[in-house]
């Protein structure tokens, strides 16, 4: 995303507690670099591909995850975030694991690497701590996808929230808008308003991933459990493969005009199917001909 003023302006406008220390992971493919408070960006290294570049840093930094409960939701976005402690311990060159507490929340983000050096996976674990029991537990992740050399109009974004009809088991809410804070609590479809943006499949233009995941109610003490799974490919079927070895039930993904190489990340632990071979998830997404046409004029273009 370009910097753009509206984009400036909102993210000066959010209640931010406490900028997040910096701390860079690679598994010898990609290279993250990795906030106190789990979110990516840090010294200027979002998510890079040795070789390509980085898919996550160039515009603004519109990245992040969020949690809610009893209806009040806090996040980290573009590096800095409203929570009332981050810390970041276990470090090496490969992994680290990031301990968040907000509004008598204990969220951990466990980051490890995958072999065959694609992905990364991120364990998330969030727990009650309030005291009481808790109501109406959410998590989103959003992500605004730029993905060299193009970076923004040349992108091509997929989303799919678990079903051929899109979102389903513990996905709450899909859209393509990444450019705000990850409240839970907040829906968002692309062009304004709430509507989900319910599985797309090459979408043109400066996009990402934006998903709320429900989780229900957790007593006093009790714990829910998933996990995330975020790396880069040389090839889409790649990072599909990859998906698909570790049981993906959901994801979203972008592409580049100018070459073959694939972003992206997907969830598991969501009381989903995993999805099935390349290039299912997406056949089974495309919502009519329009979609289809997306597809033909990519096709036209990469010739």
């Amino acid at each position: 995303m370009r910097y753009t003023t509206s984009i400036l302006a909102a993210c000066a406008s959010l209640a931010i507690a406490g900028t997040a220390q910096a701390t860079t992971l690679t598994n010898g493919n990609v290279t993250m670099g990795l906030f106190d408070d789990g979110g990516l960006g840090s010294g200027g290294v979002g998510l890079n591909l040795s070789g390509v570049g980085d898919a996550i840093t160039p515009g603004c930094l519109c990245e992040g995850w969020g949690v809610a409960a009893n209806g009040t939701g806090t996040y980290t976005y573009g590096g800095s975030n409203t929570f009332d402690s981050s810390a970041i311990s276990d470090v090496t060159a490969s992994s680290a694991k990031s301990t968040v507490s907000t509004n008598g929340l204990t969220v951990t983000h466990t980051y490890s690497p995958v072999d065959g050096g694609t992905l990364f996976r991120i364990d998330i674990k969030i727990t009650n701590d309030t005291g009481a029991d808790a109501t109406d537990i959410r998590y989103a992740r959003t992500l605004d996808w730029d993905v060299p050399p193009g970076h923004f109009s040349d992108d091509f974004t997929s989303i799919y929230g678990g079903t051929p009809s899109g979102p389903g088991g513990k996905v709450l809410h899909t859209s393509l808008n990444p450019f705000a804070a990850p409240d839970p609590m907040v829906l968002r479809g692309t062009y304004g308003g709430v509507a989900a943006d319910t599985n797309a499949t090459d979408a043109t233009g400066d996009l990402g991933g934006y998903f709320i995941f429900s989780f229900g109610d957790l007593a006093m003490g009790e714990s829910v459990e998933f996990t995330t799974y975020i790396g880069a490919a040389r090839t889409l079927s790649g990072l599909f493969s990859e998906f698909i070895s570790v049981g993906v039930e959901a994801y979203s993904y972008t592409q580049d005009n100018d070459g073959d190489w694939a972003f992206g990340y997907g969830f598991t632990g969501l009381d989903l199917p995993p999805i099935g071979e390349v290039p299912e998830p997406a056949a089974l997404a495309l919502f009519g001909l329009g979609v289809l046409g997306l597809g033909a004029a990519r096709r036209r273009r990469k010739a």
